[in-house]
């Protein structure tokens, strides 16, 4: 019985250092296995950990085949163009929705779990590429680590989060299995393909972008989950055609970057210029002061429409010309005189007293509807330079 056992684990250890389908498939058993039972334990950042040392194996023992540097090129640039175009989209249906700041605090601890998500992305668009590139006869390996990958990240993300309902469950899938699904699909068919590259690119900048840029758009759930679908199935289109042309891929993929960033870079200049112009009915101003928070605060844009003095109300918040600056205060009150002229009082929430001054007809501007956060302070900075 002992030496049946020890035999077959000599045997099972022995395919395992192999290079070949069979020691990839123990490697990615292995692995899931371990993964599981950390999960289990509940210890923290494990599945980064185990990923990180799990590719250093993987490239020790499997080796490393070079990429095809050609096809690469071509797809980094697809894969960055897409990625511009999405951020100027979001960006600019952020002003919109608004903007949040990222709430992670730069200290040891932050740096430790960047780290590590940069490590296990590195590690696992590695271990990816690696059984792509060594089970070039059968795909099995790779559908295979594939399909371990969405469970393993699913099982990940969801662990400890409440499931109650069907509204629930619906949620669980728009938000995270979808997206999680079309992200290892698009990332083993890159691999598959020509290289790890473009995957780490794009998953660096939709899953760590968030922890370092200063403002993100609040775009929610849904809307954030149709972007992270929408972005695997654009750099999916734009990769396809140079894999299909790939004696034309440098000429297409030009062309593609062009076109995938062109036409949102065009519409979101003309809504800038409608809205900063002030030929339209709205436009946009920053707020330079305190005056009005909560409300809004300084650095933050405010979008007004156009308006006459009879059109307004009391509890408006209008935006006047007060000297040679653009005011947005709350209508306290409005006196008709003869003449069709009107006395205007107004006040910041954030005062104590009453403008000192009274609004004229002529200095109605129009009445804010919207804010948007944090949008203000480029304009602020370049007047302030200005000034000085």
């Amino acid at each position: 019985m002992g030496q049946s056992l020890s035999s077959l684990l000599f045997s099972i250890w022995g395919a395992f250092m192999k290079k070949n389908i069979k020691g990839i498939y123990l490697f990615e058993i292995l692995l899931f296995i371990l993964v599981i039972i950390f999960n289990i334990l509940k210890t923290h950042h494990a599945f980064e950990a185990i990923l990180i040392i799990s590719a250093a194996f993987c490239y020790l023992k499997f080796g490393y085949i070079k990429d095809n540097a050609y096809e690469k090129s071509s797809v980094i640039r697809a894969t960055v163009a897409s990625i511009m175009a999405f951020a100027i989209i979001i960006y600019a249906l952020g002003l919109f929705t608004g903007f949040f700041r990222s709430n992670i605090g730069f200290n040891l601890g932050s740096l430790v779990w960047i780290t590590l998500l940069v490590g296990s992305i590195v590690s696992s668009e590695i271990i990816r590429y690696i059984v792509a590139k060594n089970c070039t006869k059968s795909k099995k390996p790779l559908i295979m680590l594939t399909a371990e990958f969405i469970i393993l990240n699913i099982i990940t993300q969801i662990n400890g989060v409440p499931i109650q309902g069907r509204w629930a469950v619906f949620v669980l899938i728009s938000t995270i299995i979808i997206p999680i699904i079309a992200r290892e699909l698009l990332c083993s068919y890159i691999a598959y393909k020509c290289s790890p590259v473009p995957n780490i690119i794009w998953r660096f900048c939709s899953e760590v972008a968030i922890y370092l840029l200063p403002i993100m758009p609040n775009l929610g759930d849904y809307l954030a989950a149709v972007a992270k679908i929408l972005l695997p199935a654009t750099i999916y289109f734009l990769s396809s055609k140079i894999f299909k042309y790939h004696e034309k891929s440098g000429v297409y993929a030009k062309k593609a970057s062009r076109r995938v960033i062109l036409v949102p870079l065009v519409l979101f200049a003309l809504v800038m210029i409608y809205l900063v112009s002030g030929l339209f009915k709205y436009k946009m101003i920053a707020i330079a002061s305190g005056s009005m928070e909560p409300v809004f605060y300084k650095g933050d844009a405010v979008i007004y429409v156009k308006a006459e003095a009879h059109e307004l109300q009391v509890g408006d918040v209008l935006a006047f010309n007060h000297g040679h600056r653009i005011t947005t205060h709350r209508i306290m009150s409005i006196i008709r005189n003869d003449n069709d002229k009107y006395d205007i009082v107004t006040k910041g929430d954030n005062n104590n007293t009453k403008d000192e001054y009274i609004v004229q007809k002529d200095d109605v501007l129009g009445v804010v509807k919207c804010s948007v956060k944090y949008v203000g302070y480029p304009t602020l900075w370049i007047n302030s330079l200005i000034e000085k």
